[in-house]
């Protein structure tokens, strides 16, 4: 019969497995949220830095969750003009016009420098 002394080993590697995998669990879903929070003040500061205002329409629209007082975050998925590449950026829509937004209605985007991007008009 074996003893606990045994099995004690299988706890040790089973308590260092645990330790990994729930650190590379808290690291991706951090990293998650910080990659959010950045497209969010990507669009909040869109107004201070240089770029090119270009139109275009969308194809896809996805509700964040996330909120900027009564209004709520939307991740737009369109093509930019000449291009066939997906491109997503997030946009403010006040909850009045939520029922209104839908694939097709144009948009303006703003593209700055090192791939920022940011919905700053919805032609409903």
């Amino acid at each position: 019969m074996m003893g606990i002394e045994y099995y004690s080993k299988y706890f040790m590697y089973g308590g260092i497995a645990a330790s990994v995998i729930a650190s590379l669990i808290f690291y991706f879903v951090f990293r998650a949220e910080d990659k959010k929070k950045a497209d969010i003040g990507v669009f909040l500061t869109c107004h201070l830095w240089p770029g090119d205002i270009v139109e275009s329409e969308i194809v896809s629209c996805k509700i964040t969750g996330d909120r900027f007082g009564n209004d709520f975050f939307y991740d737009i998925r369109f093509h930019l003009p000449g291009g066939n590449q997906l491109y997503t950026a997030k946009t403010l829509v006040n909850i009045s016009q939520m029922p209104l937004i839908q694939p097709g209605l144009r948009i303006k985007v703003k593209k700055g420098s090192e791939g920022r991007l940011a919905v700053i008009k919805i032609e409903f």
